[in-house]
């Protein structure tokens, strides 16, 4: 499990203390400015923060500040600012050949991996070309190749029309349901709430609630803490069209 404990960055978040289980699917919502998505990047080591970041595999500890690539994959908002390669196979293999990666494994794992995200299809595109949910796909599968602990995605469905928003969380749920573990940053929690297992509110930085989506959901003032919800949890059905 990832545990973080007591974690304060600035006057933004303040002691944060949450663990997100092996396998399991967080949500974590709240209004613009509350913190989220520095919280994800404090978690990936990308700031500067007071606290522990840490990852329990099977009585080992590993410090995220020390191995946070190792430990967590964050894939950004904007997909773009993670695609770096001149195409598609290029891109995905740029993180291993960082890692010092043999050639011959780097070339069956790109292979693999753009088998497992069914986009065999783009390998030789370049990105600039792709469309908005092809390179968001690109940009999960570009973390998800190096093997993180767990997988964090902030915004994943921003600027996206409705079949690259169906794509994009359809690719969740299947890692999901592969036993990756998933915490998402989103504010439009309609499209995912019914799939999530934990839900987390952030508000000025501080988490107000934390807990089980069934236990929580009908006790959450959701207009005051600025989240809309179209009645009870919607079905889920459309991902299988």
């Amino acid at each position: 499990m990832l545990e973080i404990k007591n974690l304060f960055y600035k006057n933004i978040l303040k002691n944060i203390n949450l663990t997100i289980n092996d396998g399991s699917f967080t949500l974590l919502a709240g209004k613009n400015g509350s913190g989220k998505s520095c919280l994800l990047r404090c978690i990936q080591g990308l700031y500067k923060y007071k606290g522990e970041v840490i990852y329990h595999d099977k009585g080992t500890i590993i410090s995220a500040k020390e191995k946070s690539w190792d430990v967590t994959g964050l894939v950004f908002q904007d997909a773009q600012m993670q695609i770096v390669g001149q195409t598609v196979a290029k891109d995905l293999a740029f993180g291993l050949e960082m890692k010092h990666y043999d050639k011959q494994l780097i070339k069956t794992k790109v292979q693999e991996t753009l088998k497992s995200f069914s986009i065999e299809n783009l390998k030789d595109r370049a990105p600039s070309t792709l469309s908005g949910g092809e390179k968001r796909k690109v940009a999960i599968a570009d973390i998800m190749i190096m093997k993180p602990k767990v997988l964090l995605l902030d915004e994943p469905f921003a600027n996206l029309d409705y079949d690259g928003v169906k794509n994009i969380l359809k690719l969740i749920v299947s890692l999901h349901k592969e036993g990756h573990t998933i915490f998402l940053v989103t504010h439009e929690i309609e499209k995912v709430l019914a799939l999530a297992d934990n839900l987390i509110i952030l508000e000025d930085g501080k988490i107000i609630k934390q807990g089980l989506v069934k236990d929580l959901y009908n006790k959450i003032p959701w207009e005051e803490i600025g989240l809309r919800i179209r009645g009870p949890l919607e079905d889920q059905s459309w991902l299988e069209e």
